[in-house]
């Protein structure tokens, strides 16, 4: 009796192993079919459809001849589109734009166009080439897209200013933790934003009280475009706007500086180094804040940030550190950590300061 049910249970052990094994398979599967729809989709935003299609449904022809394409391999893509709901074919043989995918149009306060155009258009060659990275220890961007970090991401690139842009729309539209991570800010506190782009999560900062006051430091084109952006917003006139680069000096007067995912994307001496700047502009009673996702002990219990580590790895050449390698860098930099916690989104917040002089 005894060993009749042991083999039953081996037998419901191995079965469940071998549910377990399809499930992941499928899975895997699923996602290595992704593809598919992640290009179509990028294809159709690259080729600016999303918006012809809102204007008025159109034809194959027509809309190849716009476009200067074939018009048979045209029809045979908007199937495809219709396949993804995001067209409609109509009895009179045009294509029609269906409601869920005029979030890909221009001005559309969603995101979704910019990341297709950043994730596949941008992400997709270094990654897909992440084994330069494990033979070098370096970046697979350059090697893969035969351009520096800089030329790419530089803030006179047009791949910066697609990138710059997504990352505004998301903050906008999720301000994640920040604002109570800065808790109750005095009257007329000044906050800075360094090197974060158009620092597009301080609209929702700034909507705590009328006297508050924020500055944007970064490079002069991406203050171009963050200066419309906070005239759009009716906020242009609280806002500074001050052109500098975080990791050669920092000439920022404020009362609050952050940090929002900025280090992972620099090495340990670029790190370092930026921290450095910090110390040195924000005096004795300045506070900063450093914003960024912690690696965690074990890679199940956020795998989020395995994958933002491996992005570093693949594009920047920066990476997701632990608590306590944070904790070195900014003790390193002559700074230490007065609070720590974590937001709603998984996020950490470390509040830095300058440490008091030994009596």
């Amino acid at each position: 009796m005894g060993q009749d049910s042991g083999g039953e249970e081996d037998t419901g052990e191995k079965d469940m192993d071998k549910n377990e094994q399809r499930a992941i398979e499928e899975r895997l599967k699923g996602q290595i079919a992704s593809y598919h729809e992640a290009a179509l989709l990028f294809t159709a935003v690259t080729a600016g459809l999303p918006d012809l299609l809102n204007a008025e449904p159109r034809t194959a022809e027509a809309l190849a001849s716009d476009l200067g394409l074939k018009t048979e391999p045209m029809r045979r893509f908007l199937r495809g589109l219709v396949a993804m709901q995001l067209c409609e074919a109509l009895d009179d043989g045009r294509f029609a734009l269906t409601p869920a995918a005029k979030a890909l149009t221009f001005g559309n306060p969603s995101n979704l166009s910019e990341k297709a155009f950043v994730a596949v258009g941008q992400y997709w060659m270094p990654w897909m080439s992440m084994m330069y990275s494990l033979r070098t220890g370096e970046p697979s961007l350059p090697f893969a897209l035969n351009k520096s970090f800089a030329d790419w991401r530089g803030p006179k690139a047009e791949e910066g200013r697609f990138f710059f842009r997504y990352v505004a729309k998301e903050e906008l539209a999720n301000p994640n933790g920040l604002k109570d991570a800065l808790g109750d800010l005095p009257e007329g506190t000044v906050i800075a934003s360094l090197g974060g782009g158009y620092g597009a999560w301080l609209a929702d900062v700034l909507s705590q009280g009328p006297t508050l006051k924020a500055v944007v430091f970064d490079a002069p084109p991406v203050l171009d475009d963050a200066m419309r952006l906070f005239d759009a917003l009716e906020l242009a006139d609280r806002v500074a706007f001050l052109p500098g680069d975080v990791l050669e000096a920092i000439s920022v007067s404020a009362d609050v500086f952050v940090l929002k995912s900025v280090l992972q994307q620099h090495d340990d001496a670029g790190a370092a180094r930026i921290l450095e700047n910090c110390r040195k502009t924000m005096g004795k009673s300045g506070r900063l804040i450093v914003y960024e996702r912690f690696m965690p002990e074990d890679a199940r219990d956020d795998p989020d940030a395995i994958m933002l580590d491996l992005h570093m790895l693949a594009i920047t050449g920066g990476k997701t550190r632990t608590k306590t390698e944070m904790d070195m860098l900014i003790a390193g930099a002559g700074l230490a950590v007065a609070g720590h916690r974590k937001t709603a989104d998984r996020m950490s917040v470390l509040d830095v300061r300058c440490p008091e002089p030994d009596p």
